[in-house]
């Protein structure tokens, strides 16, 4: 089995915030005999950062106010976002390609939802220059 086949990149997208910039969302699926892991993380980039992969043609997240659904869709929840007075619901959508679908909630439903179980999304805050 070649390291490639192992591991690689799912769902990736550029979430643009009101009030906390940019992130680079990427989807990282590793599998190898009967172990699988699918995870988020949310890399914080700055605007210029941004503004070079959406030209080299990474897509803006979708971003919108209830839960993916259709009966052609396989979409599963992920995490909660918390990031400074806002908040998200992730989910990973998939058909024929695997999309990262952020629903905005309230700061009340985020904190709820975490203390019934749910994981908060994984955050990586690089150091911007």
């Amino acid at each position: 089995m070649n390291p490639e086949d192992v591991i690689s990149i799912g769902a990736n997208c550029i979430l643009e915030t009101r009030r906390n910039g940019f992130f680079l969302v990427v989807e990282i699926e590793a599998e190898a005999g009967n172990v699988e892991i699918e995870e988020y993380v949310f890399i914080r980039i700055s605007r210029r950062e941004a503004n070079t992969f959406l030209n080299a043609g990474v897509q803006r997240c979708r971003v919108v106010t209830s839960r993916p659904t259709s009966d052609n869709l396989d979409v599963n929840f992920v995490c909660v976002l918390i990031l400074d007075g806002e908040a998200f619901a992730l989910f990973d959508v998939e058909d024929d390609t695997d999309e990262a679908v952020l629903v905005e909630i309230s700061l009340a439903e985020a904190r709820r939802l975490i203390r019934r179980g749910a994981r908060q999304c994984t955050v990586i805050n690089r150091r911007l220059f």
